[in-house]
């Protein structure tokens, strides 16, 4: 169903513009200046406030788990079937996500972890070795999608449940704030969560399109230069602005459902060619240490030795899933019509790290046993070469690498793109006025936000093909985001509360 363009809510585009307008201003004039600002403030953050990202990640899981075996468990979102299938389903939410960063940061995280492990393990030991191949299974694994699955509740039974006819941000916090979410109030809420998208959606661009370049060069023997990805980010908006264009259905479940399955023959091609003794062994030792050391893992601060490693990982990584989380809130509520709440919390929760647990105990372990059996030296790539040119030399260097390589392109590209247009798509939605239950944003207005998303990547690589500051710029912004995360979880629980309390005998419970 179309809407009027007079639906769009022009006042709050205006203001995010402004102020997408003010920072590239900012970078252009002052580049130099600027980046050291981002810098700065983002180390103080890290220092002083981590402790507050490492709280609300761990106790959002178990309070996701308590929500899912509880008695709001079986209220189903909606009164229809579920609308999407089981496999379209988790692959929208995946490739949404985190899919940008999961073949880079699969193959080569535990290198980072090998040489400079936490906890006070000693560099290049046996132990620096098991928990550099279970610490990203932590990082991108249940905690994270804890985080995304309690807002997408809440803005799933607002929607199917409440029939609220505003898919936005300050709706999930009216429960709390009451007539202070209407307003001036609410649009504040609003115009954050939008600028904080075009900020942080920049950690996706920053990790993979240095892969499609180091892809290129392998390829076609293109030179890894600043202009070339800042070619990638230009033909990644033309995909994801079509497939945004064509909505949930024609668009982003397609290119979801295409990019998984690419991603799982990859997955399985690598397995199949690699030592399998090793990646299985590997596999279940690492889950034996994260079991055992999770909790230790979540609150581990370091206070006394002061390394620095729980900022520049756990920290980072927090911040970075926290500032996608109402946005990922509103996508997977979007995609969720027909399921209960039991079945959106632990299908997300075991999808979620199905996925990262696959992608990253076969394709990190692989590299690891290339590495202890002196194959090829990948920590040596990795510090001399840098991480996206090892992990496509690497891949090179397989049976069929050309191939290889290939599908590493194209993956890339598409994990981009996906996250990208899932996020027009869900901007377009906030910046309406209202969407009718069976309706859908304007497609100018997805356009438009499709567009505007590369516009601060975009003015970072144009001076030196970093986006770092972006990635600063994600951790600045998801501590703010925190306050409205808590908003939105307290609602959430007032909500289900008084719905169990007025409608427990007509609730519609699992098949």
């Amino acid at each position: 169903m179309k809407l009027h363009k007079s639906n769009t809510n022009y006042s709050m585009i205006i203001i995010v513009l402004i102020l997408v307008f003010i920072v590239d201003a900012y970078l252009f004039i002052s580049p130099d200046q600027s980046k050291n600002m981002i810098d700065l403030i983002n180390n103080y953050i890290l220092n002083v406030f981590g402790f507050i990202y490492a709280w609300i990640v761990l106790l959002s899981l178990l309070l996701c788990i308590y929500i899912g075996v509880s008695r709001f468990g079986p209220i189903r979102l909606g009164e229809d079937k579920k609308e999407y299938s089981e496999f379209s389903w988790a692959a929208m939410m995946f490739c949404s996500s985190m899919a940008a960063g999961f073949i880079y940061w699969g193959s080569i995280e535990w290198v980072f972890h090998y040489m400079n492990p936490p906890y006070g393990i000693m560099p290049l030991s046996t132990e620096a070795t098991e928990f550099a191949a279970t610490l990203p299974l932590f990082y991108w694994g249940l905690s994270a999608w804890g985080v995304y699955l309690i807002p997408a509740v809440a803005f799933a039974f607002l929607r199917y449940n409440l029939k609220n006819e505003r898919f936005d941000v300050a709706s999930a916090c009216k429960p709390l704030l009451g007539k202070y979410a209407d307003g001036v109030g609410g649009k504040m809420i609003d115009i954050f969560f939008l600028f904080g998208i075009l900020g942080g959606i920049g950690t996706a661009l920053g990790i993979g399109s240095p892969l499609v370049s180091a892809s290129l060069h392998q390829l076609f023997g293109f030179n890894d230069t600043p202009m070339l990805r800042f070619l990638v980010i230009i033909v990644v908006t033309v995909i994801f602005t079509v497939s945004a264009y064509n909505g949930v259905k024609k668009g982003i479940r397609i290119l979801s459902n295409i990019n998984i399955v690419l991603m799982l023959l990859l997955i399985i091609y690598v397995f199949l060619v690699g030592n399998k003794g090793f990646i299985v062994n590997m596999q279940t030792t690492s889950m034996g240490i994260l079991i055992d050391n999770f909790f230790k893992m979540s609150t581990y601060m370091d206070p006394v030795n002061n390394s620095g490693d729980p900022q520049s990982w756990l920290v980072f990584y927090w911040a970075w899933w926290l500032s996608y989380s109402i946005f990922m809130g509103l996508f997977i509520a979007k995609i969720s019509r027909g399921r209960t709440i039991r079945q959106v919390i632990f299908g997300g929760l075991f999808y979620g790290f199905l996925g990262s647990f696959s992608m990253f105990s076969v394709l990190g372990n692989y590299s690891m046993d290339l590495q202890l059996r002196g194959v090829i030296d990948i920590v040596k790539g990795v510090t001399e070469n840098g991480g996206p040119a090892t992990v496509i030399d690497m891949f090179s260097k397989m049976p069929l690498g050309g191939i290889v390589v290939f599908v590493i392109l194209i993956t890339s590209i598409l994990s981009m793109a996906t996250s990208f247009d899932s996020a027009a798509y869900t901007m377009a939605m906030v910046s309406s006025k209202q969407i009718p239950l069976n309706g859908r944003p304007s497609r100018k207005l997805t356009i438009f936000w499709a567009v505007a998303l590369a516009a601060i990547p975009m003015a970072l690589m144009i001076f030196n093909g970093s986006l770092v500051q972006v990635q600063a710029l994600t951790v600045i912004l998801a501590l703010p985001t925190c306050v409205i995360y808590v908003i939105i979880v307290i609602s959430c629980l007032k909500m289900l509360s008084q719905w169990s309390v007025i409608n427990a005998p007509s609730q519609t419970t699992e098949k």
